[in-house]
């Protein structure tokens, strides 16, 4: 891997960073320890940015994208254009991509990143899906593994049942970075360049409803979700993309906030440009746990309301997730949408 990319695993509960070939384990008391930067700072400029805690958080331009939520029956009847006795269609803003041509089922697609090279991505796509009618997007990350195609296989098996139940359409791309983590901007391009190409082409293929994407992932793929929501490092994936996500044992300090102290991570979160839905759910017996329980509570503090946008669910269980998790993920932030 380069000098200058980012990229992290996680083994057993642990956050190990990889950046300018260097590791950080577990450090002090406890906290995952990462670092985002790319050169030494001088220690002038270091004591400079040490006077304004927010110089080291990254700037994200103001956005005009809002949540929406739909009503109930949307979720309930996903196959309906409108129901009886319901709000009509006319009442309801889809985005559909119009896209055709692809195949159904689980399959896989090969897509160019311009300057990363191809890869491919695996998807589920409804047996009952139809041309006429634009579904949701889910957009599935892996954890760390050793084998990293498998693994993206794993993961979008997974979520077959639930996708074909409540027709919505997955996305899985591989991971590309050493034992099978992800590669995180800056710089770019990066692994977050292969998820945009992934949905541009899932949408070219398919009729996606573009308002109604979601971002779900597992560990490390959790700790890239909460990055990607709440940090702008040029990357052609953003908050803007998403309508809401969830994260299964993801946590902020595992990449969001990485090399933040607590004063600046509360910031960072505090200057999303929405409050984004969002979905935790963690094991009782996860080491990563206590994190995940800041986490909620910080979102909390920053103005997201439990059982609103803001779900928070524990499981007897450790560092793992089920089909049920995923089930449970999806009721909570099917209702959502992000319109323009």
């Amino acid at each position: 891997m380069g000098k200058g990319l980012r990229q992290y695993t996680l083994r057993y509960g642990v956050v190990v960073s990889r950046r300018m070939d260097r590791f950080d384990a577990f450090h002090g008391h406890g906290m995952p320890k990462m670092d985002r930067s790319i050169k030494p700072l001088t220690k002038l400029v270091a004591c400079l940015f040490a006077c304004v805690v927010l110089m080291a958080i990254p700037v994200r331009h103001a956005s005009a994208t809002t949540t929406v939520k739909l009503p109930d029956w949307v979720c309930a009847h996903p196959d309906a254009i409108f129901v009886d006795g319901f709000q009509p269609a006319a009442g309801i803003t889809r985005l559909p991509s119009n896209g055709s041509g692809g195949a159904i089922g689980s399959i896989s697609r090969t897509i160019s990143v311009p300057g990363y090279g191809s890869h491919t991505v695996y998807l589920r796509v409804p047996p009952s899906y139809s041309l006429s009618h634009p579904l949701p997007l889910v957009l599935a990350l892996e954890g760390q593994a050793g084998n990293p195609v498998n693994a993206a296989q794993d993961v979008r098996n997974a979520w077959v049942s639930v996708a074909d139940a409540n027709q919505f359409i997955i996305v899985a791309p591989v991971a590309t970075g050493g034992s099978g983590g992800w590669i995180a901007p800056p710089p770019n391009p990066s692994d977050y360049d292969i998820f945009a190409a992934a949905i541009a082409d899932a949408e070219a293929a398919y009729n996606i409803d573009r308002s109604r994407r979601i971002g779900w992932g597992f560990s490390a793929g959790g700790h890239v979700m909460h990055d990607i929501m709440l940090n702008d490092f040029g990357a052609p994936v953003s908050i803007d993309t998403f309508a809401a996500y969830s994260v299964s044992a993801g946590i902020l300090q595992g990449l969001a906030c990485d090399g933040l102290d607590e004063t600046q991570c509360n910031a960072l979160v505090g200057s999303a440009s929405r409050h984004i839905p969002l979905d935790i759910h963690v094991g009782t017996s996860d080491p990563l746990l206590p994190y995940a329980t800041s986490d909620r509570n910080i979102f909390q503090a920053h103005g997201w309301v439990l059982s609103s946008d803001l779900w928070f669910t524990t499981f007897a269980g450790g560092h793992t997730y089920a089909t049920s998790q995923l089930g449970e993920a999806w009721s909570h932030l099917c209702p959502f949408q992000a319109l323009p």
